[in-house]
């Protein structure tokens, strides 16, 4: 899967999604991921008309959505192009067609974030893909927003937490950093990315020019 540069999940999912033929078939609704150690895209769920998903959250209609690998993809761009047609793609209501080890983006949405001491950092907010494919968590609220806010740039910064510091995640998301490590790294990222910070804030009377702030790219230990 080619990507042409760092691009979130909210991103994508106002991209239009091309088959084979050329032919638009949809929307991203969601997406699934695995945890293994790193964080891994796997599937993508496209939605159906405003009609149908408002049928299918009534029960009227049986939530039936096209579903597809992430290795059907070969080029995320201004479009999403994928190497096969509409027809051979599985849907939600296929067995097996999203096993148990897969992640809904929907439900990491509603996951509390902690330190390795059971502090609550704060939630995700989006999902992060770099250009190598890696994903990454960005995580606001709690403790990440109240730090943003001291420092009067919440709305220009995007806080990226690699997977490189996540332990596991269940009920909840837990990292293998405390909060103090965390505080520490943001004090340091945010002195190395002073100037593209002040950018973002001047340019966001003309337009939302927001600056991705990464933590951890290597393993804390």
């Amino acid at each position: 899967m080619e990507i042409n540069r760092s691009i979130c999940c909210k991103e994508i999912k106002k991209i239009d999604v091309l088959d084979s033929t050329g032919t638009k078939i949809g929307r991203i609704n969601d997406l699934t991921f695995t945890f293994d150690g790193s964080l891994k895209l796997s599937q993508f769920i496209l939605a159906g008309s405003a009609w149908e998903e408002m049928l299918e959250a009534l029960k009227i209609k049986p939530d039936k959505d096209p579903i597809f690998d992430a290795k059907l993809i070969t080029k995320i761009g201004d479009k999403i192009h994928l190497d096969t047609s509409v027809n051979s793609l599985k849907t939600t209501l296929d067995e097996c067609a999203i096993s148990d080890e897969e992640i809904r983006l929907s439900n990491l949405a509603k996951l509390d974030v902690l330190d390795k001491n059971g502090i609550k950092i704060g939630r995700i907010t989006d999902i992060d893909f770099d250009v190598d494919g890696s994903a990454s968590f960005i995580v606001g609220g709690g403790f990440i927003e109240e730090k943003l806010e001291a420092l009067g740039i919440k709305s220009d910064i995007d806080i990226i937490v690699s997977d490189k510091v996540i332990e596991s995640i269940s009920d909840k998301i837990h990292l293998l950093v405390s909060k103090s490590e965390l505080d520490t790294t943001m004090e340091e990222a945010m002195q190395d990315r002073n100037p593209e910070v002040r950018e973002a804030r001047d340019q966001k009377a003309v337009y939302r020019d927001v600056s991705k702030v990464r933590l951890f790219s290597q393993r804390p230990y």
